[in-house]
């Protein structure tokens, strides 16, 4: 496993930490795969009960200690944003609406692998009866210019997360993400890769939520409150 294939992996799940549209066609049929506590958290890993060749798909449910409110707001601007990226990689929004985006990215590879592209459409919706908070994504290259030969347009990507509610001051979330991989990396390692950066994913939504909440408190800002979290 070359340290290029590694890194390409590690790029694709990095594209995608109510609208029910979005999950049409996602997986429904689940096997748990692990069951584990970090930090005293309990994390869930499923894999799918019938794989689709080629594009692996993950959910992972855990507690974070905020509301759902909170959660969905910092990572749809997590989504959204340029900075921090991973190497080679660099993002632009093409269309932005209440709650709604449209993002490029694309990722410069090492070579011998081809540099990769695609287009995202992001939603974040809620239900005010429940507290639930949603952010969707899906593929949406039909909207890109034609595109080059040296370049794959990776398609099939889609996912969500959703926040539940879990008390005053704690969310149920769970993360469900699938996306393609391409060119000739070998399957086994391609879902291995994915499957632990998936878990990353999550782990680091945790950090920056956390980040967040200390930021809040030691400033005396809206979100050191638990009336004023979500601000």
């Amino acid at each position: 496993m070359t340290s290029s294939s590694r890194r390409l992996c590690v790029t694709l799940l990095a594209l995608l930490i109510v609208a029910p549209a979005f999950a049409e066609g996602l997986p429904g049929s689940w096997r748990l795969a692990e069951n584990r506590i970090e930090g005293g958290v309990p994390l869930t890993v499923f894999v799918e009960a019938e794989k689709t060749p080629g594009r692996p798909a993950f959910k992972i449910e855990t507690i974070f200690e905020v509301r759902p409110s909170a959660a969905a707001v910092t990572l749809m601007h997590n989504m959204l944003s340029d900075s921090d990226l991973p190497d080679g990689q660099r993002r632009e929004v093409l269309e932005s609406k209440d709650r709604e985006a449209l993002v490029y990215t694309f990722i410069d590879l090492p070579f011998l692998l081809a540099d990769r592209e695609l287009a995202l459409r992001v939603v974040h919706s809620d239900d005010p009866v429940t507290g639930i908070h949603r952010i969707d994504w899906h593929e949406e290259n039909a909207v890109l210019p034609e595109g080059s030969e040296d370049v794959v347009r990776l398609s099939g990507a889609r996912g969500y997360w959703e926040f539940r509610p879990d008390g005053d001051q704690r969310t149920h979330a769970t993360y469900l993400t699938q996306t393609e991989v391409g060119g000739s990396i070998p399957k086994s390692i391609a879902d291995r890769l994915l499957k632990g950066q998936a878990v990353e994913d999550v782990e680091r939504l945790r950090g920056q939520l956390e980040k967040r909440r200390r930021t809040h408190v030691a400033a005396g800002l809206p979100g050191s409150s638990p009336s004023s979290e979500d601000e």
